[in-house]
This record gives C-alpha cells, sequence and structure tokens, in this order.
C-alpha cells in the first residue's frame, strides 16, 4: 500500500465566485440612513467644534472593524484541505460584508458632510460612484475601465464634490449611471475578490492577511466618499453662537 491519505486540493476561480457574489451584493445598497444618521450625530455631539473632515475616521471606524472582521469566513481554512473548500465557498458572503460595511461607512460621510440623502436614485448613484472610484484605485491589473464602465460620465470617478454633479444632471443622465450598476459592482467585486483569497492560505496566516487588506479597502472606500460628498459647506456663525469670552462690546474712545 503506497502513500497515506492527501487532502483534495481545491480550484478557485474567482470569476464565478464573483458571479456568486453578484448574487447577493445587489441586494446590500440600501443601508438604514436613521440608523447611519444616529451615528454622525453621536460623534458630532461630542466634538461639536471639530470640522467635519475630522471626524470621518471616529464615524466609520465601526466599519472598518466589521469589515476586518468579515474574514471570519475564511477561519475553516485554519485545516489544510476540507477547510480551504469551506473557506472558498463562504467567499461570496464575505464580498457581500465588505460591501455592507463599504455602502455604510459611505453613507456616513455623505450625512456628515450635510449632504441630502433622502432621495435614493441620487444616493445609490453617488454610492456606486464611490465604489468604482475605489475599485479603480485598488486595481493594479488595468482590468477595470472607467470608460467602457460608464461611458461620458467616466469623469465623475475622482472628481471632488461628484455629488454635486451628479445632482445637477437630467433625470435621463441619471438613468445612464444607474443602467451601469451590475458593471460598477461587477468591478468592485473583481478589484476587492482576489486579495481577499490570501485568507484561504492555511495555518491562520491568511485571515490575518485578508484583515489588513480589508482595512485598506475601507480606507480607500472612505478616502474616496470624502472626495464624492465634500468638502462640507462651513456652516455661518453668528455673534449669538459665540462664547461669550469672544464677544466684547465697543469701548468708548477715552
Amino acid at each position: 500500500m503506497s502513500g497515506g491519505f492527501a487532502f483534495p486540493k481545491p480550484e478557485f476561480d474567482i470569476e464565478s465566485t464573483v458571479e456568486r457574489a453578484m448574487a447577493l451584493i445587489n441586494r446590500t445598497l440600501q443601508p438604514s440612513l436613521e440608523e447611519a444618521q444616529q451615528v454622525v450625530d453621536k460623534v458630532r455631539a461630542g466634538r461639536p467644534l471639530v470640522a467635519p473632515g475630522d471626524l470621518v475616521g471616529q464615524v466609520t471606524r465601526g466599519n472598518r472593524i466589521r469589515a476586518a472582521r468579515a474574514v471570519s469566513y475564511s477561519l475553516p481554512s485554519i485545516l489544510p484541505g476540507y477547510g480551504t473548500a469551506i473557506s472558498a465557498a463562504a467567499l461570496p458572503v464575505a464580498l457581500r460584508e465588505v460591501l455592507r460595511e463599504s455602502v455604510s461607512a459611505a453613507i456616513k460621510v455623505g450625512l456628515l458632510y450635510d449632504r441630502d440623502l433622502t432621495d435614493p436614485e441620487l444616493t445609490r448613484i453617488a454610492v456606486l460612484l464611490v465604489l468604482t472610484d475605489g475599485a479603480v484605485t485598488l486595481d493594479k491589473t488595468g482590468r477595470i475601465r472607467p470608460d467602457a464602465i460608464l461611458g461620458p460620465h467616466a469623469s465623475l470617478l475622482g472628481r471632488t464634490a461628484a455629488y454635486d454633479a451628479v445632482a445637477a444632471l437630467t433625470a435621463e443622465e441619471r438613468q445612464e449611471i444607474a443602467a451601469s450598476q451590475s458593471e460598477m459592482l461587477r468591478a468592485w467585486a473583481l478589484a476587492v475578490g482576489p486579495p481577499l483569497l490570501a485568507g484561504l492560505l492555511p495555518f491562520g496566516l491568511g485571515p490575518m492577511a485578508a484583515a489588513n487588506y480589508m482595512q485598506h479597502v475601507l480606507k480607500g472606500t472612505i478616502t474616496a466618499a470624502a472626495r464624492v460628498f465634500g468638502p462640507a459647506t462651513p456652516a455661518p456663525v453668528t455673534v449669538d453662537e459665540l462664547p461669550e469670552r469672544e464677544v466684547q462690546p465697543d469701548r468708548a474712545p477715552s
């Protein structure tokens, strides 16, 4: 009798993984504005005099932590063979969780910058631009081509205050962007998915690498969101709002 028992070696096809993920992540673009607003209000209440741009890290901290935890779906890979196969099957779910946190973080940044996100279509397009902007930044292969995805609207990517530009578009132009949703989400999944495969490395090395990468993904998303929704419009300050020590009566000349 020759040799011992050998674990099967699972093969991974990122294209099929992304296809399975798309069925899940297409339903993840409807975050709760109420919950996001509560987080933003709580952070603002604690530091009312701090500029919105300096509060982005605090507002999105929970999203970054939860995105890193999404790699828990890779934990079975600690056991080579079957454990790796189980983790591979869970990759679409991990992608969905990272997308959920990315969308939530983008929404919080928009609210922090005092954007009106009550228009579902406008908000959805803005979030898709954030995700696509992040995907283009992450992509190192050149496979993601903004012109092929968005056509003439590709100029919105990387543009400061792109939210204002989208709000100024006609209904027909917005529909042109909305029609590219599947391609935009696919670009995001293809940019985030392959490095997530590092989570399948055995003996605990993979989940650690994947968790670090998820932090990197969220930071890029948050940076893109700040660019799309910002800069914040400074609120006018009246004399009544100034602290008493800063308001001094005019002195009569001596």
